[in-house]
């Protein structure tokens, strides 16, 4: 199982970061955390997801994190409070964009 999320208009502050790599996340760019849990569960070493950062046209090139499921955890549920408060503060915002056609 994997949970995916695109990303759009990627900003990078660090000179280190090659301008070929740059126009790779450029050319694409996704999250997704993938669950591992048939090798989790028989080993004590293996955490039960991680997060990829998959970038390039074809999503060639990646980086992969191992990710603390308290962590995820309460970074999903923080994430999901703050959506709610977003929509519940600014739900006629979001109507009229949504009426308008443009992003929300």
């Amino acid at each position: 199982m994997n949970i995916t999320l695109p990303l759009f208009h990627p900003a990078i502050d660090d000179d280190r970061i090659l301008k070929e790599i740059e126009k790779d996340f450029d050319n694409g760019c996704q999250i997704y955390v993938d669950k591992h849990e048939d090798s989790w569960e028989h080993d004590d070493e293996t955490h039960a997801f991680s997060l990829y950062i998959e970038y390039g046209s074809d999503k060639k090139y990646y980086l992969i994190f191992d990710v603390d499921l308290d962590d995820l955890e309460m970074f999903a549920n923080s994430l999901l409070k703050s959506i709610e408060m977003l929509r519940r503060d600014y739900s006629e915002v979001i109507k009229e964009k949504i009426k308008r056609g443009v992003l929300v």
